[in-house]
């Protein structure tokens, strides 16, 4: 991976019951590039590859973190998002483009134990009416999120640039 440069990624949305199934790093210390041992959420979902559709990208993602198959439900938007901080010129990943996706998992539904096939990834159903008060990344889903899933948002198109995110 390199050091600078735009990282495309295509996440997913699970939402069951009242709840949204979030990803997060279990590690007693986890280490991000951009924030040491900073614990945040942020949804199912990965890099994509070389010549991989975004589409084929979330649903091999989903297969190598869980073990389970997911389908594509819908396109919800897309998200740019780069962030700075003290220290960043040594960071790979202050900027990322987002492709979000509604996808449903026929084998799981909220309160199911979500199997962990990676040692950085983990999940865990949270109440969407929690979802304002979280640390959840990028930090533009916050306000993108709740429009998508009510449907009220036609625009697919969210930016932020040059967040600073301030040391602890």
């Amino acid at each position: 991976m390199n050091k600078k440069g735009i990282h495309v990624l295509s996440r997913g949305v699970i939402v069951d019951q009242g709840h949204i199934l979030l990803a997060y790093d279990p590690r007693p210390h986890p280490f991000h590039y951009y924030e040491l041992n900073r614990h945040f959420y942020d949804l199912p979902g990965g890099h994509i590859e070389f010549q991989e559709s975004a589409e084929n990208a979330l649903i091999r993602e989903i297969k190598e973190e869980t073990g389970l198959d997911a389908e594509i439900e819908q396109f919800l938007g897309i998200i740019e998002h780069a962030w700075s901080f003290p220290g960043d010129e040594i960071c790979c990943h202050t900027h990322e483009i987002n492709m979000i996706f509604k996808i449903c998992m026929t084998s799981l539904s909220f309160g199911d134990m979500i199997p962990q096939k990676e040692e950085h990834v983990a999940f865990q159903w949270m109440p969407l009416a929690r979802l304002q008060a979280m640390d959840l990344r990028p930090l533009p889903l916050l306000s993108a999120l709740p429009h998508w899933l009510a449907g009220t948002d036609h625009r697919v198109f969210y930016s932020t640039i040059k967040h600073e995110l301030k040391p602890d």
